[in-house]
């Protein structure tokens, strides 16, 4: 095909832009920001492996220093720059580290948490990262750096610098603008991109969709030839209709969930925890928050009683229910409303804590309310920003749970993340671009008596036992297979979450867009991870009509 024939944008619809565009909260977490960061954000591992559009090399290179388990070079590529013309340096590494381990609510901390100190040289374009444990798999690490020279000279850049814009890309896409009333994302090919395969398509518009009938008409009209939304109740059949769209449903590995916080005053034992889960119909929760009963996928949920080490399915690829399928849990399994919560709620409401920013959470968070207060329970909804509710209010015992979305992933970094004890860091604990390692190793006694901030680990669950289990996971003496069962049964035997409803994603291929393979079901730049299709949108084209 002749490149006149191809279009100079292609225009994309997705889910309405609630939140900012940071990928490295949980908060901000989405199908579409995962995809954005894909897209503008230069990362030193694609697809698990390292990028070389980024980085020249990455090497496991003798320890700096004694006391150092490991010691990981990276050498980047001269020309790698941001849009705005300042280089990419250790700098961003640093600042990206710093942020990680110091900011509640991230993804991904634990990787972040192992490293004592990052030392560069060469202008800035070598760095030498030190790590106090060892973390085997590095392949997670300094993915989505963000622009340090932007955002470090504001005390809340990290987490609020990216709320109306990214203000510079390091990938094959810039945002150029962002308009919240229309509901429009634009993003151009980054002109200052150095690497041999820059983007195909001159602009990618995303366009919020804010019902079914809506998103057909714009595949009718032209006015949009991809969507990549959250179902709604005749999403998948509207769009089968139309001639030449292939349309597909595929679940994420996320999932909605409540989690409880095991240092709460109400729910401070399993055995309450567990009467609270008994009172919990998921399937209502789970119509009521997501709007639909089709396309609903909610996964199993076994609990174990106390001791109890049977197998369950936390967290892997087991079997789930669908809606109308059995219910394995109910409150006749758990017994009904008991004097233990009846009696910690009657002077203090049961608190769950939400991001109002999520409307599926909040949905959820007000339905569990809505039917704890049925049946007796006094409780209520607190609504704050999720840095706020992992930093201070499950920490403080201000909040007894949270509803929000949860990776599923079972590689080392995310299940230690889940279960690792919440650690507060010295204030002092912040890595060098230049000179030796900080030795923080000796931060247990001192800081563990602090109120702790919590990122993956929202429960507050703490055992020094598992810590040393997960620690070696992540240094790759075990592997995640032989550690996953004890998790199991800590989740289970604790109580410590209940999912609610696994994200779907309807994807829907009009006809004009060129991609990389034309079997969508096929089509992935990650098959079977977190990364979605969108991420692979620098290398469609569109055809003139």
């Amino acid at each position: 095909m002749a490149t006149s024939s191809l279009a100079s944008e292609i225009t994309i619809g997705i889910d309405p832009l609630d939140g900012g565009f940071n990928p490295h909260l949980i908060s901000e977490d989405s199908a579409f920001v995962r995809a954005l960061a894909d897209l503008v954000l230069p990362s030193t591992h694609v697809n698990g492996r390292p990028n070389t559009d980024l980085v020249e090399s990455v090497d496991f290179v003798e320890p700096s220093a004694p006391g150092v388990a490991q010691t990981v070079r990276y050498v980047l590529n001269p020309a790698a720059q941001w849009s705005d013309g300042a280089p990419i340096t250790g700098a961003d590494f640093s600042f990206l580290r710093d942020s990680m381990v110091s900011t509640p609510g991230v993804i991904g901390a634990a990787g972040y948490e192992q490293i004592s100190a990052i030392r560069t040289s060469g202008g800035g374009r070598t760095i030498d990262v030190d790590f106090r444990r060892g973390v085997a798999d590095i392949s997670g690490l300094f993915n989505h750096l963000l622009p340090s020279h932007l955002l470090r000279d504001s005390a809340d850049g990290f987490t609020t610098g990216l709320d109306h814009i990214i203000p510079a890309a390091g990938g094959r896409y810039t945002v150029a603008r962002v308009d919240r009333q229309r509901g429009a994302v634009t993003l151009v090919r980054n002109d200052r991109f150095w690497g041999p395969d820059p983007a195909k398509t001159e602009t990618l518009n995303f366009r919020e969709v804010r019902s079914v009938q809506q998103g057909v008409q714009m595949l009718r009209s032209g006015q949009a030839s991809y969507f990549d939304v959250t179902p709604e109740e005749t999403t998948f059949d509207a769009f089968s209709l139309l001639p030449e769209t292939r349309v597909s449903v595929r679940e994420h590995e996320t999932v909605l969930e409540l989690t409880l916080s095991v240092t709460s005053p109400v729910l401070s034992t399993a055995a309450v925890r567990r009467e609270l889960v008994g009172l919990i119909d998921r399937n209502q929760v789970a119509r009521l928050a997501t709007g639909r009963s089709t396309n609903l996928v909610i996964p199993d949920f076994p609990v174990s009683e106390p001791g109890d080490i049977g197998a369950g399915d936390f967290g892997d690829d087991g079997p789930e229910e669908d809606l109308n399928g059995d219910n394995k849990f109910s409150s006749a399994d758990i017994g009904t409303v008991g004097p233990t919560l009846e009696l910690a709620t009657r002077s203090t409401p049961l608190r769950i804590a939400v991001d109002p920013a999520d409307r599926m959470a909040t949905a959820a968070a007000n339905t569990i309310v809505d039917i704890l207060r049925s049946k007796g329970i006094n409780a209520e909804v607190v609504l704050a920003p999720f840095t706020d509710i992992a930093g201070k209010l499950l920490p403080a015992g201000d909040a007894d749970a949270v509803v929000g979305h949860q990776r599923t992933t079972m590689d080392p970094v995310t299940l230690a993340d889940r279960f690792l004890c919440p650690v507060a860091l010295d204030p002092d604990d912040v890595t060098a671009s230049t000179g030796s390692p900080n030795d923080v190793s000796s931060m247990s006694s001192r800081s563990r008596k602090r109120t702790s901030i919590r990122s993956g680990n929202l429960s507050g669950i703490c055992s020094r036992k598992l810590d040393g289990t997960l620690l070696s996971m992540l240094a790759g003496t075990m592997n995640p297979e032989d550690v996953i069962p004890e998790l199991r049964r800590v989740e289970q035997s604790e109580v410590l979450s209940i999912p609610l409803v696994t994200e779907n994603r309807v994807i829907v291929l009009g006809p004009g867009i060129v991609v990389p393979d034309a079997d969508i079901e096929n089509w992935s730049a990650n098959p079977g991870g977190i990364t979605g299709l969108l991420s692979t949108a620098a290398g469609w084209t569109a055809k003139e009509e």
